[in-house]
């Protein structure tokens, strides 16, 4: 049996100690009191049981809530309410990060991230590609099973492309570089079944 190893961080360590390093500074570039959300994935995920819950009728984009998204870019502001004008609570660092749309209007939607914390995003900035966050270090299988041939390791806080979970919670997942396996469902968050 062939084995292959992988570290999937998307470049986030590289980048956490150079923003690490930015944090403590402030140029005019930046807006002040700005959280910049470049830490480790905490210990507990954030609840996913209590959002209320709005059928794809009654929305304004005509998609359900809550429902799961992805930052489009990598650097994208949360505010404390629906417009420019509110203040920044946030400043999201990591493109392809999976948050959870709470409540929307027709230009903004209100997330929360896998901390717990909920903020308003503009909508140009999510995507509708399903991405999870390894939670903790996980084996990627060949089948959906345990016994099944290891096809990779992936590292906590790696982000990997959800392609389909099942009715087992086994999920399939695949890396940037095309590499795929599954895995557990609650290795994965953003994967978590939200009806």
């Amino acid at each position: 049996m062939k084995r292959f190893s992988f570290i999937l961080s998307l470049a986030f360590a590289a980048m956490s100690s150079s923003l690490a390093a930015a944090q403590d500074k402030h140029t005019d570039d930046d807006p002040p009191r700005v959280k910049r959300v470049v830490k480790d994935i905490p210990a507990k995920a954030a609840r996913l049981d209590n959002i209320y819950r709005v059928k794809a009728a009654k929305t304004p984009s005509g998609f359900p809530v809550p429902r799961y998204v992805s930052l489009k870019v990598g650097r994208v502001n949360g505010r404390t309410g629906p417009s420019r004008k509110h203040p920044i609570a946030w400043q999201y660092r990591r493109k392809g990060l999976p948050l959870v749309v709470v409540a929307e209007t027709e230009m903004w939607r209100k997330v929360r991230d896998v901390t717990g914390d909920e903020s308003w995003i503009h909508k140009p900035a999510l995507s509708g590609i399903r991405r999870v966050l390894v939670m903790e270090s996980a084996a990627l299988h060949s089948k959906a099973k345990d016994t099944a041939r290891i096809t990779a390791l992936v590292e906590s806080d790696a982000l990997l492309d959800l392609e389909e979970c099942n009715e087992s919670d086994w999920c399939k997942v695949k890396s940037s570089d095309g590499l795929k396996g599954w895995t557990q469902r609650y290795k994965l968050w953003g994967a978590q079944k939200l009806y």
